[in-house]
């Protein structure tokens, strides 16, 4: 049996839209993976209805009716919390809330996504959440554009189907997003998250310290094999000094090559905003799929 998955994400500087396949026989396989110029400025400034047209035009030639869709924002606010290990969704929701209430100064602006740690040895009743709080203005208003010719069935921030297509493996990692204003670092193990880190960056410089910070600084994860994506990871000389400085072999992020895909496009999927498509497709569809 053939199952599909269908993402759009849109960052600063684009918007890809990716569909890959699953069989028992063949595996995973991108069967597309399409990309305009369209960026964040480009739908929510004074002519977006024009980049909103141009997706829905998009989707209407694939014909996609089923959609995950996960946006880069221009800003997040991370944070990590500590929760009952079973709770209500509904009572989960409450506790996010209150928690937005204490973070944000209009917290009914902001979306949020959540991310489970591993357990702790020793403490089965709680269990720390990344939660991933962010402007839903954006997410809301192509959902509105596009509910009449697709079901957006997933929404979410892009570091979420990220972060899970890396646990997704089983195995250690650590990857670095490196992005102009920022750095984050995850780290996990099992298909688990262990890990994570958010430095703002005031200067693109300090880049090249917080990365070697992360990749040299725990014991614990310093054997993980590295991997790195974001806007920043395009800079070789800056990829050159970190492996240099750590003795890292660090591998820039591919599902390809990651779940051994089978991919007959010319293009490499590879840019950020097709990883961020790419991952949103595969989280949905590795959740249906057999294990």
């Amino acid at each position: 049996m053939r199952t599909t998955s269908h993402a759009c994400a849109i960052d600063a500087y684009a918007t890809a839209v990716a569909s890959i396949a699953y069989d028992t026989r063949d595996g995973y396989s991108i069967t597309s993976c399409r990309t305009v110029r369209a960026g964040l400025d480009d739908y929510t400034g004074p002519n977006s209805a024009r980049a909103l047209r141009r997706l829905a035009s998009l989707l209407k030639k694939q014909g996609i009716e089923h959609l995950a869709l996960s946006v880069h924002p221009p800003c997040f606010f991370p944070m990590v919390s500590v929760f009952p290990d079973i709770i209500t969704s509904e009572a989960f929701e409450t506790y996010c809330r209150a928690e937005a209430s204490n973070l944000l100064d209009r917290p009914g602006d902001y979306l949020h996504d959540h991310i489970p740690y591993a357990l702790r040895s020793g403490d089965d009743r709680l269990r720390r959440q990344l939660l991933l709080y962010y402007p839903g203005d954006l997410l809301e208003k192509v959902y509105r554009h596009l509910r009449s010719l697709c079901s957006i069935h997933m929404g979410s921030h892009y570091l979420k189907p990220m972060i899970m297509s890396m646990a997704a493996t089983n195995r250690p990692f650590t990857l670095l997003e490196i992005e102009p204003e920022y750095l984050t670092c995850s780290v996990g193990s099992n298909g688990e998250l262990d890990y994570f880190k958010f430095w703002q960056l005031n200067h693109s410089s300090d880049a090249e310290y917080f990365a070697l910070r992360e990749v040299t600084a725990n014991p614990e994860y310093r054997q993980y094999p590295v991997f790195f994506t974001g806007a920043l990871s395009a800079d070789s000389s800056l990829m050159e000094k970190i492996s240099g400085a750590s003795q890292k072999d660090l591998q820039p992020l591919n599902l390809v090559k990651l779940f051994s895909m089978q991919c007959d496009l010319r293009s490499s999927c590879s840019s950020p905003v097709e990883l961020k498509a790419l991952c949103a497709a595969f989280v949905s569809l590795y959740d249906q799929s057999p294990s």
